[in-house]
């Protein structure tokens, strides 16, 4: 029954599931913003020296990596603190005298979301209908240190993939002209594949503008941090 409970607090209740397609394809697009950002700046060289080209192609890859473990401690934490919360709303919905101190709470969390095209009284209508339903459900477990090393180890494996596939070419190309076409062309292509599967709606049309589009930022974004001496 506890479990079962338990069950319905996590479906009803989940309201920062950070390790799903999108936040895991935005993990990626950061990993490869960076790692390009990293290799580009060769193209500021006519000629570098062997010892100073892999002072910048080994620190992109370990910069993707610390920014996944940074990521991950972030989410898990995040995650933690939200959980916390999701079961305050619970227990004072179960409350007869403090029932109406989960309103400002439920507000935190959803005044935020779709929810604030609805006009207030009906909002708040909403809101005091949630509670009932929440007062049925059981608190929800909180995180543990297994699901934390998941998550931080989730965000670690898409990081250092992401900027592995862009300096992977430099490894197994040995012109430096060459590599670093391979690799802002993997690294544009990545860029437009994580967007086209990030798109929420379903037409090729708009999953395409959304791959572009992401493309594009991506791309900007690296060039305005080397412009700036990122």
């Amino acid at each position: 029954m506890i479990r079962e409970d338990c069950r319905k607090g996590l479906m009803i209740m989940n309201l920062a599931d950070y390790i799903g397609r999108y936040w895991a394809g935005a993990e990626a697009i950061y990993a490869v913003i960076i790692a390009m950002t990293f290799t580009s700046v060769l193209r500021s060289y006519a000629a570098i020296d062997e010892a100073a080209y892999w002072e910048i192609i080994y620190p992109a890859l370990f910069c993707c990596m610390a920014w996944g473990i940074a990521d991950g401690l972030f989410y898990a934490w995040e995650r933690r603190y939200n959980i916390r919360m999701e079961n305050k709303i619970i227990d004072l919905s179960r409350s007869e005298q403090n029932r109406d101190d989960a309103i400002p709470l439920i507000r935190e969390q959803l005044d935020d979301t779709i929810l604030r095209n609805i006009n207030y009284e009906k909002r708040m209508e909403l809101y005091r209908n949630l509670m009932k339903y929440l007062n049925e459900v059981g608190i929800k477990r909180m995180l543990s240190k297994r699901d934390a090393i998941n998550i931080i180890s989730a965000t670690f494996v898409i990081s250092t993939i992401a900027g592995l596939a862009v300096v992977a070419p430099f490894f197994l190309v040995e012109d430096l002209k060459t590599a670093l076409n391979i690799s802002n062309l993997l690294g544009i292509c990545l860029l437009f594949i994580i967007g086209y599967h990030r798109a929420y709606e379903k037409s090729a049309s708009a999953r395409m503008i959304m791959g572009f589009g992401t493309a594009i930022i991506g791309i900007v974004i690296a060039a305005v941090t080397i412009l700036l001496g990122g």
